[in-house]
């Protein structure tokens, strides 16, 4: 991010993400349709990955991240503290968070608010704007939330799975921008073409857009096929993250934030290469 000029807008930034980042940790017998991850949040950090989603859940007086019903052995503070750290050591970049409550109500969103005034200091912490540049970001967390209102901003509009369009709402201000959206994560027998054919219309939907616009973009590669015991997070993984990297090899575009189970080296390179 060093190399991207500070005047950029941050909508048109190509991200690569992790989906449920923190699930390295997650222990047999739940790996099979808990974890989507086999990196550590520091490891995706030195591979690349500057978009995290955390799935906070209270565990007494603390915040745990949990995916559904499954302890990945990582407290929301200390996954924190993992980025804080980097950020320190590698100033002139950025990272978003963005938290899914992964059990709780208000009041766990509550917990949520506090635990980020107490451990990131307010220096690292990002107002959101609508026309958010790369520079007033550097060194910063940009905190999302899909639960409700936090430091930060959160997501307003319908969180149906296919493509549409949201909002991000600041949570200080009546700052907001449009957010196309594509969370497609499981279907029927054609999941794997139906995921691939929402991704691919919003890729070539946000190569449409210049500068202008202040439109984010947030598509998914993640999804599974299944569902119980037969939940298969590496099938999709395995089909949708070729396809990507694929079309990012041969068409390279501005992409948005991708969040994706699994990425491979490779992706997470083509992703950030389409920023050059």
């Amino acid at each position: 991010m060093a190399q991207l000029p500070d005047d950029m807008p941050v909508c048109r930034v190509s991200i690569p993400g992790t989906h449920d980042s923190g699930t390295a940790g997650v222990r047999f017998p739940a790996r099979h349709y808990a974890r989507t991850q086999t990196l550590t949040l520091a490891e995706q950090w030195d591979a690349g990955i500057r978009f995290y989603d955390l799935r906070p859940k209270p565990d007494g007086d603390r915040l745990a991240i949990y995916h559904g019903p499954a302890n990945c052995h990582l407290t929301f503070s200390e996954a924190l503290l993992i980025l804080i750290g980097k950020l320190q050591a590698h100033p002139a970049e950025f990272c978003i968070v963005m938290t899914n409550l992964a059990g709780g109500d208000r009041q766990a969103m509550e917990m949520v608010n506090d635990e980020i005034c107490r451990t990131v200091p307010d220096s690292m912490t990002a107002r959101f704007t609508s026309d958010l540049k790369t520079g007033s970001l550097r060194g910063r967390i940009l905190f999302l939330h899909r639960s409700g209102k936090a430091t930060g901003a959160y997501f307003a509009g319908p969180s149906r799975s296919g493509p549409e369009f949201r909002t991000i709402e600041a949570s200080d201000s009546d700052e907001s921008a449009p957010v196309l959206w594509q969370d497609y994560y499981c279907g029927g027998d054609d999941y794997l073409e139906r995921k691939w054919q929402m991704m691919s219309a919003n890729l070539l939907r946000n190569s449409g857009m210049d500068d202008s616009t202040g439109i984010w973009c947030i598509n998914h590669a993640s999804g599974y096929t299944g569902h119980g015991i037969t939940t298969n997070i590496r099938r999709n993984a395995t089909a949708t993250n070729a396809r990507l990297l694929q079309q990012l090899q041969q068409h390279p575009t501005p992409t948005g934030i991708i969040p994706m189970d699994f990425p491979s080296q490779d992706l997470i390179d083509a992703i950030i290469g389409c920023n050059l």
